[in-house]
Order: structure tokens, then sequence, then C-alpha cells
């Protein structure tokens, strides 16, 4: 399974659409799923917008997943009993429907419907969504939940079906307490199951892409981070929409610049993950030959399943007084000259044989609230000791 991720607009449903010929054309069973509400996957490849799953060619199949029809197929007591719990407590019916899709459970629900194909015996699996760290939290309910409550799940269908009108009269709703329960057995099933996928790394692998712009740059290193915090691998990063140095003339020289910097950013922050690069083309990418030479692009003579990293260039370690936060850094790096610390990342500047750079760093919650004391720096790797402050 390959995951692309990153802002949006950088490039994601043409870069999983190229991916799928190109592993189509070596003769892999692939399906990609997209939960573009933008349907651009369709779109580069010159088709009509369909919710069935589609054949492009031989090989290749393409759907578009919509998560709050997902929702309701497979967890409707569940959506149902929240809606009518909000109508209870006296909330427009509107505002209860758009409450009870809460965003991070939609796009959980969205990413489950990978099992549905993982099942069916696909090759590959090309996911084009961005699932974010709350969406990823809600893979991890299970892990969390204590053991009794998951025993209460197994035997509460059973337990609230003598109940059931009283209970529907206490909290406001029509629905089976007993068949919620049920369903949120099988959700808690689904979710485990799906986050065992997820963070094999022989399985899965994210891919993040960024544009020439500060803010996708910025945007795949978070998510970097936050699938590495879930521990989700991240085996490549995709700069896409590079413009040719050649038009460094008056007008784009300062653009050209500026890609020069960000290149070198987004390459430090991602070390030691590998980099590859896809230029802006005269024309926008559709069809299956501009596809196909995209794919080839990006990837040469590689199969794109082969995994190019297994590892976390940003490790956190638990130390008697603290956590130690344990970066890779490129053997080019000769110092570090400053660390800035922010809220929720650090800013790390860095002294390499070809000039100053920064690696910027998002900091997992659990160092928000936390101070950096020192930091020891050796080629090859910077650590930095956290404390704990007082609030």
């Amino acid at each position: 399974m390959i995951i692309y991720t990153g802002k949006g607009g950088v490039g994601k449903s043409v870069v999983s659409a190229a991916t799928g010929v190109k592993l189509a054309d070596l003769g892999y069973n692939v399906v990609v799923l997209s939960s573009d509400p933008a349907h651009t996957i369709f779109s580069c490849l010159n088709m009509k917008v369909t919710s069935d799953i589609v054949k492009v060619i031989d090989g290749l199949y393409i759907t578009a997943v919509d998560p709050i029809s997902e929702m309701r197929a497979k967890f409707d007591a569940i959506s149902n009993f929240i809606i009518e719990w909000f109508k209870g407590r006296g909330l427009d019916e509107v505002l209860a429907y758009e409450l009870a899709m809460l965003p991070a459970m939609t796009e959980a629900i969205g990413l489950l419907k990978i099992l549905d194909y993982y099942e069916e015996g696909y090759d590959v699996i090309i996911v084009d969504t961005v699932p974010s760290g709350d969406a990823l939290r809600l893979l991890y309910l299970p892990r969390i939940t204590t053991s009794i409550y998951k025993r209460m799940l197994k035997i509460g269908s059973m337990v609230f079906n003598g109940v059931n009108k009283a209970l529907a009269i206490i909290l406001g709703t029509k629905t089976s307490i007993g068949e919620m329960l049920r369903e949120e057995k099988m959700l808690f099933e689904y979710l485990e199951k799906l986050a065992g996928i997820l963070e094999n790394s022989q399985i899965t692998s994210v891919r993040v892409i960024a544009n020439p712009d500060s803010m996708s740059v910025e945007s795949a290193i978070r998510a970097t981070s936050t699938a590495q915090i879930f521990n989700l691998n991240v085996d490549l990063g995709i700069f896409n929409k590079v413009m040719p140095e050649s038009i460094a003339n008056n007008h784009f020289k300062g653009w050209i610049q500026k890609q020069r910097q960000l290149f070198k950013e987004f390459k430090t922050s991602l070390y030691p993950i590998p980099i590859r690069k896809a230029p802006l083309l005269k024309s926008e990418i559709k069809g299956l030959n501009m596809l196909r030479n995209l794919a080839d692009t990006i990837y040469g003579d590689d199969d794109p399943l082969k995994i190019y990293y297994v590892g976390k260039p940003v490790e956190i370690k638990k130390v008697d007084d603290g956590v130690d936060l344990i970066i890779q850094l490129p053997f080019n790096v000769q110092d570090c000259t400053d660390i800035i610390s922010l809220k929720d990342e650090i800013i790390v500047e860095l002294k390499t044989d070809v000039g100053m750079v920064e690696k910027i760093l998002p900091l997992p919650t659990m160092l928000h609230l936390m101070k950096p004391i020192n930091a020891d720096f050796e080629k090859g790797k910077l650590t930095i000791h956290f404390k704990h402050v007082e609030i």
C-alpha cells in the first residue's frame, strides 16, 4: 500500500494516478482510492466522475471514496444514535447531522475502505488522501480503551436489548442500544486491523509530496512528523512541479532562488528519507501518456513498490530526568549553531559544506510542555534534552 500525502494542490491525485499506471504496466493488479472532493483522479485520466469502481486499463482500477456514505452503510446505528442524541438536546436537525459527521471520524471511516480492497486481494492499493493526526489517533482507540470496556461491548448487545426502550427514553433516541454497541465492537475490530496494516513497513509506505512553495514544504514536513509519531513508515519525499533553471531571467530569478532554498530545506528536514524530483511541465498533466512520463520521471527504472527507506529520522527516548529527542543529520553537517524553540516545533540551524540550512521539526504533543535544556552534537546525530517545566 502506498499513501500519498501533502498539502492540497501539490499533485497527490496526479502522482497517485501516474504510479497506478506504471504499476499496471508492470503487471500488478492495482486499485487507486481517492477521497478528493474535486475528483482530480478522474480528471487527469480524462474520465467521467462516478462513485463506482472503474477499470482504466488492464490491471488498474480507480474509485472515489465517500466517507459519509461508508459511515451510513457500515455504521448506521452509531451515526443515527449520535444524530438523535444531538436532536434530543434541542439542536437543529441540519446541525445535528453536521456534528455527527465529525471530520476526524469521517476521515477514519474513509481509511477503513482500504480493508475492503485489502481483503479482495489486489496486489497494490494506492491511497490518495490526507490522513490527519486526528484521524490516525482514532485508529489507536482500541489499544487505549480499557479491557473492561471491550468486555462490555461484547456482552452489551445482549444486556441492553432488554432495557432498550427505557434507555431510549432516557437518552432521547430511537436507535437500538444493542445494535449500536454491536457496530461499535465491529468498528473497534476494523480500526485495530487497519492500524496493524498501516504500521507494517513491509506492507505500507507513506510518501510526502511538496511543491516549491513555503506552505506546502512546511505541510509536508509536518505530515512526515505526524506519520512517524503514529508509526507509519515514510519512505520517500517527492518535490513536485519544479521550475526549470533555464527560466531564471529577471522575472523568475527570485522564484528559482527560493526554489533552491526550499528544496534544501525539504531535503534536510526529511533526511535520511530519499527525495525524488518531478518537473513543472508546459501543460496540465492529463491522459495515460503524460501520466506514464511523469511516473518514469519520478521512479525511472525502479519498481514503485520498492521500499526506499525504513526507519525513523527522529527518535524520542525517555531518560531519568526528561526526554531526549535524537535527530539524524546529513553527514555534510559540520556544526549545530542554534536551536530555536517554539511551542509546537523547533528550528535547528545547521552549518554544512554548502552553507547554513534550517531543519524544522514539528514536535509531538508530549514535548509541547517541555523545554529544551541542552544539546549534544556529533557527526550524523543531534541529541536535544528536554525537561518538564512548571506551569
